[in-house]
């Protein structure tokens, strides 16, 4: 069977399309194909179809950029088309009346998301958010499945899509490497990887960091620099990532009060764990079930700087405390949270589809 990811917001390489899902098929025995913007190559068995730079601004990414990755869908002729942007539900549409097998993986809850958009005009949100709802409907009735990153996002599908799975974002055990040497031995860094901007908690990082000594790195889409005691390190490959968790005490993953972050699985928390690092996270009612389950991590109020600066202080004051949740948290990962256990969920939806 020949099938195809479909991107046009994301990365060649990104970490649940490429990484995960598109590597996995390939490794069960599929011919597996991604179109994306970037280059052509064959990697982990995946050929990746590049489409070439991506478009610069929003509207002609939505318009241009999808447009061109569903003209290069067509050339690929594949059985089945597994598709990852909003922007792409009229091209898999497009896709089913040609009798293809059509699925829609939805990284977010949109019509949540939508209501937090800055760009968007607050007192349009609501009809937007709504116009969406109704032409997502629309469209994913019709298609063969929905597959949902979290457990609270497959639930706003229910009634709406003929099939829908969780397929949770877990870490992949063997890109992470586990770290059990001595914290006495680390100097006092902790450490935030991922995309980086105000709503998830650039600043009151910042802030926070003003109030401990220690320092703080965070890699991610941000040039590199030193504000005070934060260094900017720019984007790392998975070897740089799982350094970077080494040389760390905790991990940070304080995101504002948005709503679609509150029901969210942000993948760094459960690296930090794979790892064997403690994190420190906003207490939202999901983050704070799994940091009371893992009993692993410190959930504080992601608006509070003096009571984050005390945890990563307490963090960093106490290593034996902060290597013993570490070490919970990866026992809790290992046994609970690996994709491992995810693509057996994936794998069964292409051999029933």
């Amino acid at each position: 069977m020949k099938v195809c990811h479909l991107t046009s917001a994301h990365p060649q390489e990104d970490i649940r399309i490429f990484h995960k899902e598109c590597a996995s098929l390939a490794a069960a025995g599929y011919k597996t194909y991604q179109i994306a913007c970037g280059k052509r190559y064959k990697k982990f068995g995946v050929r990746q179809v590049g489409i070439g730079e991506p478009a610069t601004g929003r509207l002609r990414r939505m318009l241009g950029t999808s447009k061109n990755v569903y003209r290069m869908a067509l050339r690929v002729d594949a059985d089945v088309y597994h598709f990852h942007d909003p922007e792409l539900l009229h091209y898999g549409l497009k896709l089913k009346k040609r009798g293809k097998k059509v699925i829609f993986d939805s990284h977010e809850d949109v019509p949540g998301q939508i209501m937090d958009k800055y760009w968007i005009p607050k007192p349009l949100r609501k009809i937007v958010s709504g116009l969406y709802r109704s032409y997502e409907t629309r469209v994913v009735k019709r298609l063969d499945a929905v597959v949902a990153a979290t457990p609270h996002i497959a639930e706003k599908f229910t009634g709406r899509a003929r099939r829908v799975i969780v397929v949770n974002n877990y870490p992949k055990l063997d890109d992470i490497v586990f770290h059990d040497a001595p914290f006495d031995t680390k100097e006092a860094v902790v450490c935030y990887a991922g995309g980086i901007d105000e709503n998830r908690g650039e600043l009151i990082m910042q802030n926070a960091m003003k109030k401990v000594k220690g320092e703080l790195i965070i890699a991610g889409n941000h040039p590199e620099e030193k504000k005070g005691n934060v260094s900017y390190i720019g984007r790392l490959d998975r070897d740089g990532v799982n350094e970077l968790y080494g040389r760390s005490v905790a991990g940070l993953c304080i995101l504002k009060p948005i709503e679609n972050y509150y029901y969210s699985q942000p993948i760094k928390m459960y690296e930090y764990m794979a790892a064997g690092i403690p994190f420190v996270c906003s207490d939202f009612p999901g983050w704070r079930t799994i940091a009371e389950e893992s009993k692993g991590g410190i959930c504080v109020d992601p608006q509070d700087t003096d009571a984050i600066a005390r945890a990563i202080g307490g963090l960093l004051a106490d290593r034996k405390k902060a290597q013993e949740m570490g070490r919970r948290g990866h026992d809790y990962v290992v046994n609970n949270c690996t994709w491992e256990k995810e693509e057996e969920k994936l794998l069964e939806l292409y051999r029933t589809i």
